[in-house]
């Protein structure tokens, strides 16, 4: 038994030591369940953890959900969703944490996997490089903790990144030095299964890892076979992979493929030294997550023992040459663009830059393990000194040029220097029988108290959300999401007038049509930017309906926040208002809550409706949404082209403050008069009848230039947008007198695409009753399969559908194959006959089943080689 723990006790506190420190942190800081804070900041908050609500769901209620999800937006699979952000197997873990103890769920998972780190590091160091006793964990904790671990906390799907990559190196090891390929393979796979895009990151780190490892440990003449054996058993991993890998591509194809650069700048992104700075503790803060340095920060041991790499005559002259050419390759790669943009996939991140930068970490923890356990731990006084005098150079040059630096402090170079002082004079001192046995103790105590300053002085940086702000929206939502669950069973979208992320629909089942993910659809945001809603390369937003595009995208549900008047009781449980809509007053409130209500709309069609062949050749049609949502009911109706039901109405007055007046309002420039004062121009109507009013804005009057009021308060409507949008400032109010307000926010404000628009509510309505008459009447539904029947009266009609179209749909009418097309460049269409057809539509994801054969076939030729080396 005692040999067991004197074998075992440094993997164990490999594992222990990073979940003490980071529990003690998680304490302190009052982390939901220790307090009223929570984990949650950033896109963990905002992304990431309705993600995990949305794993839990489709596990425990809904398994068809796995391959495709009407909550993604309008709809879109979801296996390339899962490749990105929960094929993890830690997820399993939130299964046992329901709606508001997800934030407890969190903390829990975050916490193995810096556990987990430190442990897989510790194995190699242990059974590949041979350390013994608390050097072990010592390094491991630094690793475990190094700066992108900390830094990228709330980015917890590339967590496993740093626990697969010692492992993969073991098992590459284990290839190369006994030509053993299952270790090697299964965790290479297993990594490109949990997250495609880390792994990718570290199939090029191997590279250059076998690079280093062929000149420092092999023949020339064992080249040849060693390449083969790296080359083959990296294929196989990706081949036991497939089953994922080939589906994701197809969906990387119509997502974030799409937004590849094509252009290639041989730049350097900033001043090569500036990186120096991030070895420094509490090196991050909120400035750094958009757009800053790589994250770097490895402890004072981790930093001298990788100089002591090249200082150590221990250590071959070939091995050192090899060492710094990869490690030149790295440095160049933090801040060389077209390296960059490599490790990237070709793709520049939006905001967390230099993701890589985990695997130059683990490569210089590495190369200082190996030098620390050459040189016994011990530095001589010349290699002290080169330390010593490589670290008063860095931390000099940061202080000479502090400014340059947000998070940096003169007290955190002086606690920064404490630690390279107390490490140097560790690592320097005699070596007597007492220091033996007290070093690795002292050393092991100095490294974890630095660690916890960084971890400290770097968390404490960032703003989370407290508890309450999850937990109450996450009630409301569930709460609805329930009532609309028993009150229908058919399919129905859902439009929120309130929300806490463009996730919510995902995280509680509603088809909600807004949606966030590195993996959306373009032709997703490409649509909204059309139809007058909030896009962006990877979110939109259904925030902005008018009767006639709710109707048409079938929302017949809309939950809506009360205001604090309808409130019957005061209450500091706040929504979030995503929009203003003073139109649901032409809906039916269907039931009453507490803080919400839910308004049902009667006119909304179903997902299928038999439109005129006019329809397959609406065009494209941006900033000009009233516009595009005229030609889509005409086309779809087959009316007249000319047929409005939107009417430009007049302002009755307009009064500039600190601007000069202008007669022509819309696409007008306007100046502040006197730079010093606020400015702004009110803008007066009276509405002539009930019907609803809209307002078309720009992208130049969105929350950066200009703040917009109605009446005394500030308008309820999503606040960033990059193509024009769609605003319902009233409704049922005629003879009243509205007034608008546009305060200036910078000295300059373009009033771009600013009409006011009147809708004629009954001709809308009329087309689109004409409409419903033949909409496609859902019998059975599933989150991959439609089934129900249509009826089509024309031979100049078609099917036409509002899922978003994808060639993993295949379609059945009357029991037969038909082709499907896509429509309006984002919807599925089929053409019919005239006269009643079944419809049946599944969804199976493109290549999966391929994926699946390449998999089964590489897992069996893998188990062929394993039985052969046994």
């Amino acid at each position: 038994m005692q040999n067991y723990l004197k074998k075992h006790y440094p993997l164990l506190l490999s594992f222990c030591t990073p979940v003490i420190i980071l529990l003690g942190y998680f304490i302190y800081r009052g982390f939901y369940p220790f307090g009223s804070s929570s984990v949650l900041t950033v896109d963990l908050g905002q992304q990431y953890i309705d993600f995990f609500a949305y794993f839990r769901q489709t596990l425990l209620q809904q398994p068809s959900a796995f391959f495709y999800s009407f909550s993604k937006a309008l709809g879109g699979q979801m296996l390339g969703e899962y490749a990105y952000y929960l094929l993890s197997p830690f997820n399993l873990i939130f299964l046992l944490f329901p709606g508001k103890y997800l934030t407890a769920g969190c903390l829990v998972v975050l916490l193995l996997k810096y556990g987990l780190a430190g442990y897989t590091f510790g194995r190699l160091l242990q059974h590949k490089l041979k350390l013994r006793g608390l050097f072990i964990p010592t390094l491991a904790t630094s690793y475990a903790l190094m700066g992108w671990m900390i830094a990228n906390q709330l980015n917890m799907l590339w967590l496993d990144a740093p626990i697969f990559l010692p492992l993969i190196v073991c098992g590459l090891y284990d290839l190369l030095q006994k030509k053993q390929s299952l270790g090697y393979v299964l965790t290479l796979s297993l990594m490109m299964i949990i997250n495609y895009y880390m792994a990718y990151m570290i199939c090029l780190f191997l590279g250059l890892f076998f690079i280093w490892y062929e000149t420092n440990y092999r023949a020339l003449k064992q080249l040849r076979r060693d390449i083969w054996l790296f080359l083959s058993r990296s294929l196989l991993a990706v081949g036991c992979a497939s089953l994922i890998l080939l589906p994701t591509l197809y969906s990387l194809s119509t997502s974030k493929g799409q937004y590849t650069e094509n252009s290639i700048h041989f730049k350097f992104e900033y001043a090569p030294l500036e990186m120096i700075a991030k070895f420094m503790i509490g090196a991050f803060n909120f400035e750094q997550m958009p757009k800053g340095l790589p994250n770097l920060f490895l402890g004072s041991l981790a930093l001298f023992g990788f100089c002591l790499y090249f200082l150590s005559k221990k250590i071959a002259g070939k091995a050192k040459i090899a060492a710094f050419l990869v490690s030149a390759v790295f440095v160049l790669s933090l801040c060389f663009e077209p390296l960059d943009l490599l490790w990237h996939g070709m793709q520049f991140p939006v905001w967390y830059p230099y993701r890589f930068s985990f695997v130059v970490s683990f490569w210089m923890i590495f190369l200082a393990a190996i030098a620390l356990k050459k040189n016994h731990f011990a530095l001589k006084n010349w290699q002290t000194l080169c330390c010593l005098g490589l670290v008063g150079l860095g931390l000099g040059y940061i202080y000479f040029d502090i400014k340059k630096f947000d998070f940096a402090s003169t007290l955190l170079l002086l606690i920064t220097a404490l630690f390279n002082v107390l490490i140097l004079l560790l690592l320097t001192l005699p070596k007597s029988k007492v220091h033996k046995r007290l070093n690795p103790l002292a050393i092991y105590l100095v490294v974890c108290a630095e660690l916890l300053a960084n971890t400290a002085y770097s968390l404490n940086n960032i703003s989370y959300l407290t508890q309450k702000e999850f937990e109450v929206p996450t009630k409301a939502l569930a709460n609805d999401a329930q009532i609309l669950n028993d009150l229908d069973s058919s399919f129905y979208r859902t439009a929120q007038l309130y929300a806490r992320t463009k996730n919510d629909g995902i995280a509680h089942g509603l088809n909600a049509g807004s949606y966030f993910s590195s993996a959306l659809e373009k032709s997703i945001p490409d649509f909204y930017g059309q139809l007058g809603q909030p896009d962006g390369d990877n979110y939109v937003g259904y925030y902005n309906g008018t009767l006639i595009s709710d109707a048409l995208l079938g929302m017949k549900y809309l939950l809506y926040a009360k205001d604090e008047a309808e409130l019957k009781t005061p209450t500091d449980e706040k929504l979030n208002v995503t929009s203003y809509r003073p139109d649901l007053i032409e809906y039916n409130k269907q039931v009453v809550g507490k803080t919400t209500s839910i308004y049902r709309d009667p006119y909304a069609l179903s997902l299928g409706y038999a439109a005129n062949k006019q329809l397959k050749k609406l065009p494209v049609l941006y900033d000009r949404p009233l516009t595009y949502q005229t030609n889509w009911l005409n086309a779809a109706t087959g009316s007249n082209s000319k047929t409005k039901y939107f009417y430009a109405a007049n302002f009755n007055e307009v009064v500039f403050q600190n601007t000069k007046k202008q007669t022509s309002l819309t696409g007008s420039f306007f100046k502040k008069t006197d730079l010093k004062d606020p400015a702004q121009i009110i803008f007066k109507f009276t509405p002539d009848t009930d019907d609803p009013y809209y307002l078309t804005l720009g992208p130049s009057l969105d929350q950066d230039n200009v703040t917009w009021y109605l009446g005394t308060q500030e308008y309820p409507a999503y606040k960033t947008f990059r193509h024009t949008v769609v605003l319902n400032p009233t409704t049922g109010n005629k003879g009243e007198e509205i007034i608008l307000t546009a305060k200036f926010k910078k000295a300059n404000l373009w009033l771009q695409n600013f009409v006011l628009y009147r809708l004629d509510k009954e001709l809308a309505l009329q087309k689109i009753e004409q409409l419903k008459q033949n909409e496609l009447k859902i019998l059975d539904h599933s989150a991959n399969r439609i089934y129900g029947t249509i009826e089509l009266t024309s031979k100049d009609q078609f099917m036409a559908t509002t899922i978003p179209y994808d060639k993993g749909w295949h379609a059945k009418v009357d029991g037969q194959a038909v082709k499907t097309f896509k429509i309006q460049d984002t919807f599925l269409g089929l053409d019919l006959t005239p006269g009643t057809h079944t419809i049946e539509l599944t969804y199976v994801p493109p290549y999966f089943y391929l994926g699946c054969l390449i998999s089964l076939g590489s897992f069996l030729v893998l188990g062929l080689l394993y039985y052969k080396k046994r």
